[in-house]
């Protein structure tokens, strides 16, 4: 696969816009034994994002937030090397209902099986390039060379990074008025025991409340939060 990584290297740097990347990415896919690709930047105010999975997956994965119950997201964030995967060995005891449905969805759509490459970006984020197919398992024979492969990621990022219409999912994450009042006084300075005094709860209800929030943002710690929140206009 190493040879089809460094064609991709020289088809992206050779590309002048979206739908040249898109090209190269697909055949890229293709020559490495897949049906489809999915370029995929988790950042701050949404993620970028180069697919060419089904416009009705695309729309539903981003509505319903799967990104932060999706475990190749958790797998490629955690890893930072190439990893091959299937729907069938992901996490397949105690789902919940949620990622159940994900899962469903997923394989509805043709995506049952692929290969992962991320790339560490800037600010902590993780970009990753994903080959995908309907298969129950793909036929790898050899995952590609860490280093060859986040530079191929590297090239595509930096791509699609300069490109001003590049396609950006807003964010559609929702925090309940409790995890936006907890939110805004930990942003004003104040440490859990003192919210809990001002909102008259306990401690522990305040740290369930801010335990959501660093879940569903994605964030690494409570000033990483509040700095998603601010960006993604969650807070006033």
């Amino acid at each position: 696969m190493d040879e089809q990584v460094h064609a991709l290297i020289d088809a992206i740097e050779l590309a002048r816009d979206e739908r040249s990347i898109r090209n190269a990415l697909k055949k890229f896919a293709v020559d490495c034994g897949f049906e489809r690709y999915a370029y995929l930047h988790p950042g701050p105010t949404g993620a970028g994002v180069s697919s060419d999975y089904p416009p009705e997956w695309r729309e539903s994965y981003f509505r319903n937030g799967y990104s932060s119950i999706d475990p190749v997201v958790t797998r490629a964030k955690r890893l930072k090397a190439p990893f091959a995967w299937s729907s069938e060995d992901l996490h397949p005891r105690r789902r919940s209902s949620e990622e159940r449905r994900f899962f469903a969805e997923a394989t509805d759509f043709g995506i049952r099986s692929g290969l992962t490459m991320p790339l560490q970006a800037s600010f902590g984020t993780v970009a990753m390039l994903t080959l995908a197919s309907a298969r129950p398992f793909s036929e790898i024979s050899r995952v590609p060379d860490a280093h060859r492969a986040a530079t191929a990621v590297a090239f595509v990022h930096a791509k699609l990074s300069l490109l001003s219409d590049f396609h950006v999912e807003e964010s559609e994450t929702r925090l309940t008025a409790q995890e936006a009042t907890c939110l805004t006084w930990s942003s004003l300075g104040k440490y859990m025991p003192e919210i809990a005094a001002i909102l008259g709860i306990e401690h522990r209800t305040v740290q369930f409340h801010l335990d959501n929030v660093r879940e569903k943002l994605g964030a690494i710690n409570l000033p990483h939060a509040v700095r998603i929140a601010f960006l993604r206009k969650l807070l006033n």
